[in-house]
């Protein structure tokens, strides 16, 4: 920022253009799409994560409180459901290049959507394991077919720029949406929550209805009906490109250490007023709002993309040194010290989306765009699946040498993904240019 934008004007004078409360609104507008595509997306996107957000917002009171499980069964539930998505994600990410992204996207949606309304009616662990495993099938599969989605219908934006408006709206809908949950559970009585899952099947419904409005490119008819031989399987030859996925999937770890490991930690192991995993989470929000579509700047090129998860692998170790540091601290150093962590923490979630964007979409080839999105997603899945057990055993109950030793991994990380991206990039025109010369 120019020091200049730091002074005010003298008394009496308005605000010059740019400057001024609505400043930074006029910049938000400047990113919407102008594509009646891209829009439409935008909405889908929205109203989608508004459901989703509510539901997430109330879900464990809904599990426990009102079909009457235990929180064992809620986890082991969940941890199962997330298998079943793991290994569904990429046979449906082949049927998305086969049938399209917007037929296969709203067939996911409105399949969810079915799930959710019958999860009102489960009452045992049972039928809400087959439930969570009819969700979970399907749950990891829509977020490749989400981001492909995004960058075929990007206009004036770069792909890596559209994405990042994509997870703007959707993470200013979860915040909305979760500012609706508080409401509705601290007036509210248990069986409310049932309006939590309904909402949520809405959203899917209705994102979906939304989505037949779309009109995607077709992919063309030569890329399509003519893939080279074996071209299934080149993702799984690709070492470094498989290698990609496993340290973008451990720089996602800064997913469940926000939502299990950091809280835990605050709550457990320091002086620090347990409101403040409140307050963190708030500081996350608004910056991923903020500050999403500028840090995502010029990730399009796979050089840059690969610097920007060097730069999250960083950001991620200084947060773990931070934390590491507060467990003897008395309660106001401890809860400053936190607070700067989480920020830290949000920069390198910033950073790793918009790398792990442009690093898949510069080694996805269109026309198995989202089927190789999909393998490149296999580790952020999985350490959504065993990262929360991992990091409270590994990390949490361990104390600050657990803190310690994830930062050296997250460092490490971050800094042979740009070595990687570079065999990844040879490793995958090599196949094309024996094409091309075969042509």
């Amino acid at each position: 920022m120019d020091l200049h934008d730091e002074e005010s004007p003298p008394a009496g004078r308005p605000l010059p253009p740019g400057r001024g409360p609505l400043a930074w609104a006029r910049g938000a507008a400047r990113n919407i799409p102008q594509g009646r595509a891209a829009r439409t997306f935008l909405l889908v996107a929205f109203v989608d994560a508004a459901g989703r957000g509510l539901f997430l917002a109330g879900s464990a009171l809904f599990y426990t409180q009102v079909i009457g499980l235990t929180n064992a069964q809620v986890g082991l539930g969940l941890s199962v459901a997330g298998l079943v998505g793991l290994v569904c994600a990429i046979p449906i990410g082949w049927l998305a290049d086969r049938f399209g992204d917007g037929p296969t996207l709203v067939a996911l949606q409105l399949w969810r959507a079915a799930a959710f309304l019958v999860y009102p009616l489960v009452h045992g662990f049972g039928t809400f394991l087959v439930v969570a495993c009819l969700v979970g099938a399907v749950e990891w599969a829509a977020v490749p077919i989400i981001q492909s989605v995004a960058g075929t219908t990007s206009e004036e934006h770069s792909m890596v720029g559209a994405m990042a408006v994509v997870a703007v709206a959707r993470n200013s809908a979860y915040a909305l949406s979760a500012l609706a949950a508080t409401a509705v559970i601290t007036w509210a009585s248990p069986r409310a929550y049932v309006a939590f899952v309904l909402f949520n099947a809405l959203g899917f419904l209705v994102s979906g209805l939304l989505l037949l409005r779309l009109r995607l490119p077709h992919r063309s008819a030569d890329q399509a009906e003519k893939p080279a031989p074996g071209s299934k399987l080149l993702p799984f030859k690709n070492v470094p490109f498989l290698l990609l996925s496993l340290t973008n999937g451990i720089l996602y770890a800064h997913m469940p250490i926000l939502s299990v490991a950091f809280p835990l930690w605050i709550v457990t192991r320091t002086q620090a007023p347990h409101s403040l995993v409140g307050v963190a989470l708030t500081v996350n929000t608004l910056m991923a709002v903020f500050l999403q579509v500028r840090l995502s700047r010029g990730g399009d090129a796979i050089g840059c993309a690969a610097r920007k998860q060097r730069t999250a692998g960083l950001a991620l170790a200084a947060f773990c040194l931070l934390v590491a540091m507060t467990g003897t601290m008395d309660e106001l150093a401890a809860a400053l010290l936190l607070l700067l962590a989480a920020v830290a923490l949000t920069l390198g979630e910033l950073w790793q989306s918009a790398g792990g964007w442009g690093i898949s979409y510069s080694l996805a080839p269109e026309a198995q765009r989202t089927y190789q999105l999909s393998i490149y997603q296999l580790g952020a899945t999985g350490v959504t699946v065993a990262g929360p057990a991992l990091l409270v055993m590994a990390v949490v109950d361990v104390g600050p040498s657990g803190w310690l030793g994830l930062a050296a991994l997250l460092a490490l990380t971050g800094l042979v993904t740009p070595f990687l991206a570079r065999l990844a990039e040879r490793s995958s025109a090599a196949p094309q240019a024996a094409a091309a010369q075969a042509d």
